[in-house]
């Protein structure tokens, strides 16, 4: 039966969509300005009036039922076009200064900026690669309008800090490489292994971070190995990686090509959450213009998020049971 949609259907959308995507009343609580309460309310008396359950709730954790699935792709998907129309219509003739880590700009960003050219003509983006500098909080926007980082900083989901992606790392190398390394291809980290490692992968990681990170949750006993060459960019230990040099430690959202097409795979088939996200960060008083790339990159985000997880579940890479990929 058609559901009327009308001002509290929306609104109570909007609190589900936001509820959905993060998995949390508390933190969808904080991006809208309510209460927990308020976004409680607002879902159950949104499955009073569908009929039906959109969360499993459990102690300390929260999971969409099959039905909620469904709904958060149809309604993010709608709520990404009306938001995104919005800015495009409110938009000036200017530019978009955006400032990036350099290992999302090459791998991720640069291959989808042309969609953005082709849909916003009028507010080219003037994209800056850059190391955030030493002493520079995370959070500084000098001289951008957008700044896009890697970081462990847990920053307040507001207008000026958002969210964009969440990360996963997994050990990986050619097919060449494996069959050089007898251990690896068995899918055994050890001395006979070249790890090949991201020395500044965030602001204050030691340069064996995100090894550091897979090696505790999967294979502890091979931290003593932990040694090998260090980079200090990401792209490099993957170009390295490319080139048969050794193991990389991947971040997926940045190398999902790469696993596709088998130009690397997994040497041990288990994906662990980074310490580190990606987040958007804008100024306080942001340009129109900067409003409509910011729009356009949370819903480039969240469509590539959702096809990530069909490409890892593929590729037959686990994770732990809790988290989503």
């Amino acid at each position: 039966m058609r559901k009327p949609i009308d001002a509290a259907l929306l609104g109570a959308l909007r609190c589900f969509a936001t509820a959905a995507r993060l998995l949390s009343f508390t933190r969808a609580a904080d991006a809208l300005s309510l209460t927990q309460s308020a976004i409680s309310q607002q879902i159950r008396q949104l499955e009073k009036r569908l009929g039906y359950a959109l969360f499993v709730r459990g102690h300390r954790s929260l999971t969409l039922t099959r039905e909620g699935e469904m709904l958060l792709e149809g309604t993010q998907r709608a709520f990404d076009e009306i938001e995104t129309t919005l800015v495009r219509i409110a938009s000036t003739d200017e530019p978009v200064r955006v400032g990036c880590c350099p290992s999302f700009a090459l791998h991720w960003l640069v291959s989808r900026l042309p969609d953005f050219h082709q849909h916003f003509e009028r507010n080219p983006v003037q994209l800056n690669a850059e190391f955030t500098a030493v002493g520079m909080p995370d959070d500084d926007t000098t001289g951008v309008d957008v700044a896009i980082r890697y970081s462990v900083d847990d920053f307040p989901l507001t207008d000026v800090h958002a969210l964009l992606l969440d990360e996963w790392l997994l050990p990986v190398a050619t097919p060449t490489y494996l069959q050089r390394n007898p251990a690896a291809a068995k899918g055994r980290i050890d001395k006979s292994c070249v790890l090949l490692h991201d020395a500044a992968a965030w602001t204050g990681a030691d340069a064996s971070a995100e090894w550091r990170a897979w090696m505790t949750a999967v294979q502890p006993a091979a931290i003593r190995h932990v040694d090998g060459p260090h980079f200090n960019l990401a792209s490099m230990a993957f170009s390295a990686a490319l080139n048969h040099q050794g193991v990389a430690i991947a971040r997926v959202s940045l190398l999902t090509n790469e696993l596709r097409d088998g130009r690397l795979v997994p040497v041990v088939p288990v994906a662990v959450r980074s310490p580190a996200s990606y987040w958007m960060i804008s100024r306080s008083a942001n340009s129109p213009a900067a409003s409509v790339f910011n729009a356009w990159l949370l819903q480039e985000c969240r469509q590539f998020a959702r096809r990530r997880a069909v490409d890892i579940g593929k590729l037959g890479i686990a994770r732990p049971a809790d988290a989503m990929l």
